[in-house]
């Protein structure tokens, strides 16, 4: 193989590929990138047999052919390497690559052990989505799924696709977050996608910009984007029914500036963060939020700001990393939160004109008991 390329698009196609090597695999083969110059192009394929990746780059090829080199080596390289045209050539066995007055000679491995990586089918339902749209939804959401690899089924996203819209669903018992948005081009089905995967999907989405292809499958999901796919295997297990949690009513409604909020929280949460278990209170009445923490080994804080409060006043106490995600996510200037009683779960939601469903997002949160 021999092949002339740009250092800026080598370095950002190795970079983007190399995402997906796990930094513990049990095939050597796993850790590696494979790059195959063909037809004036260079693709770049890497895989942890959960998320495969694959980027194509225009170059020009002297000689085509295949090689297999290390990972996290190509991707420490390539960020270290001069302004100037990469000239890569060599065997699967070794290969020299030159850029600039750099010249580096890494050592390659056997092509033949580099699985196969899964593709869409031709006639795989395809659906259309703006790329910013895209990722606003996986950002909003994604952070409510669990990181217990115990629980498999919550360390995903429910995807469900209709004609007109998909929504996006993640829970991890404690929270739950829920965020619909509408098709550019419509398809119909469900898919439990790995968390670490959307996330990447998203990211390569909205650098790409454009728009996303989500290719739904039995067992895989692609998503497209120019000359960048990214495939995941689904998550086997049943997600549970999340609208059976969404309360169908609300004795409190609360509407609060979000920054003013958030800023408050963070403040009064420093004597929370770190300690176990250890809750924020915030009491609802009277025109303002009043919000309390404080534990036996750091001391206490407190902080009160305006809020428009419909219904009766209340106490409630929540898990202050949890309830900052959800702040961060809804992202509207101001929030409303609907409330039951102080254990019942809590609602966070855009607080929007009537007339701007633009931005459909729902953050669920349990709340915790203070003795």
């Amino acid at each position: 193989m021999e092949l002339v390329a740009e250092r800026a698009e080598f370095a950002d196609a190795v970079s983007w590929a190399t995402r997906t090597v796990g930094a513990r695999v049990t095939l050597p083969a796993l850790s590696g990138v494979l790059l195959e110059a063909a037809d004036g192009k260079l693709t770049c394929r890497a895989t942890d047999l959960e998320v495969a990746a694959e980027i194509r780059i225009p170059v020009r090829i002297e000689q085509p052919g295949r090689v297999l080199l290390p990972g996290r080596l190509l991707s420490q390289l390539v960020a270290k390497f001069p302004d100037a045209p990469v000239h890569v050539k060599g065997e699967p066995d070794r290969v020299e690559i030159t850029c600039g007055r750099a010249t580096f000679h890494v050592r390659g491995m056997p092509v033949d052990d580099f699985p196969a990586l899964p593709e869409p089918a031709e006639d795989a339902p395809q659906g259309v989505v703006k790329a910013d749209a895209f990722a606003r939804l996986v950002a909003q959401v994604a952070r409510a799924a669990s990181s217990d690899e115990a629980r498999p089924v919550l360390t995903g996203v429910q995807l469900e696709a209709a004609a007109g819209s998909l929504t996006a669903a993640a829970t991890d018992s404690y929270r739950l977050a829920v965020r619909s948005l509408t098709w550019d081009q419509g398809v119909e089905g469900t898919a439990l996608v790995p968390a670490r995967a959307l996330q990447e999907a998203a990211k390569a989405g909205a650098d790409a910009g454009g728009a996303v292809t989500v290719a739904l499958e039995a067992g895989q999901v692609s998503f497209l984007f120019g000359d960048r796919r990214l495939t995941t295997r689904l998550i086997e297990g049943t997600f549970p029914n999340y609208r059976a949690l969404l309360p169908d009513a609300h004795e409190t409604t609360v509407v609060v500036e979000r920054a003013a909020l958030v800023e408050a929280l963070q403040r009064v949460a420093v004597v929370a963060m770190g300690q176990a278990n250890t809750p924020i209170s915030l009491t609802f009445g009277d025109g303002s939020v009043d919000l309390q923490a404080g534990s036996q080994e750091v001391g206490d804080a407190a902080e009160a700001l305006p809020a428009e409060i419909d219904g009766e006043g209340l106490t409630i106490a929540f898990n202050p990393a949890f309830l900052l995600a959800g702040l961060e996510a809804t992202g509207t200037e101001r929030i409303r939160i609907e409330l039951r009683d102080g254990l019942k779960p809590a609602v966070l939601r855009p607080h929007v004109d009537a007339d701007d469903a633009t931005d459909d997002f729902t953050y669920l949160l349990m709340p915790m008991r203070v003795s």
